[in-house]
């Protein structure tokens, strides 16, 4: 009973929002982490790389790992705006990464717990490989499967303990610079840098946020590469604090996560803050 109220109160405490980002982890925590690498290191289970536990993934299917499978990632996203609810974005390297993950819990507040940079170790034993909603091309990492057995659902809350295991590593993430012209569905989930970006002329001063709008609002971006400019979609939620605030009307570095829109129709970019749209220079060339 003892014990049942220690996790039921540590859980409680990771919705604080008034909540320290640690920079070590506790004893127990510390000593499950423990368990775990001394698993890897005596080959009882096996650390695979993010792109091969995407490999895992059947189209339009979810696919169950019932191996000893171990991935390390650092997380890149933060629901710590609103702009994100209820999932993570994990890469495999803090400032070269070549895969990211998309994973889905259901938990609020999650950056308290897994703030931006934050190393994880996930022991994927008993989760699902699949889409959280199919056929939007995001492959997401799950911890229960649709009545339908076409989707995966989050890990659910008291499953996240069993599953996820951080590190006292917190990681400086160096945004990877790309241009929009680069910008594939091999860099969804992926933290990323593009320059001499400007939002388009017609919706600068507008709210990043449509009033109207009870879920999302596509803005659109546009890029200066060489002589030409390269159209590209930002996408915020109606959720995100900054909802309100108006768009930047200059150019500059745009710092997101590549993800999809809702159905999968079309590659964007979303913000961990509005703070990394940092555009208030002199147009390209200017």
């Amino acid at each position: 009973m003892v014990v049942l109220f220690g996790v039921l109160f540590f859980l409680a405490c990771q919705q604080d929002e008034t909540f320290e980002i640690p920079t070590e982890i506790g004893t127990e925590e510390n000593a499950q982490l423990n368990v775990l690498l001394s698993g890897i290191k005596n080959d009882s289970l096996s650390l695979i790389s993010i792109s091969q536990v995407k490999g895992y993934f059947v189209n339009r299917n979810v696919h169950t790992i019932t191996s000893n499978l171990v991935v390390k990632g650092y997380v890149v996203s933060s629901d710590r705006t609103g702009n994100f609810y209820k999932e993570l974005y994990l890469q495999d390297d803090p400032i070269t990464p070549t895969a990211a993950l998309h994973i889905m819990v259901d938990q609020v507040d999650s950056y308290n717990m897994f703030n931006p940079g934050r190393e994880v170790y996930i022991d994927l034993k008993g989760l699902h490989i699949g889409e959280a909603r199919r056929g939007n091309g995001i492959i997401s990492l799950g911890g229960s499967i649709s009545a339908d057995g076409n989707e995966v659902e989050s890990v659910r809350q008291l499953d996240i303990q069993s599953h996820f295991y951080r590190t006292k590593t917190t990681a400086e993430i160096v945004p990877l610079p790309i241009r929009f012209s680069e910008i594939t569905s091999n860099h969804i989930g992926m933290f990323v840098s593009v320059e001499d970006v400007s939002i388009t002329a017609s919706e600068q001063g507008k709210p990043f946020v449509a009033p109207r709008d009870y879920f999302d609002t596509q803005r659109t971006l546009e890029g200066c590469e060489g002589g030409s400019t390269v159209s590209f979609i930002l996408e915020t939620s109606a959720f995100a604090s900054y909802k309100d605030l108006p768009l930047p009307s200059g150019t500059g570095t745009i710092n997101g996560i590549v993800s999809k829109t809702y159905n999968g129709s079309d590659i964007v970019l979303t913000l961990n803050d509005a703070a990394d749209a940092a555009l208030t220079g002199p147009a390209c060339g200017g």
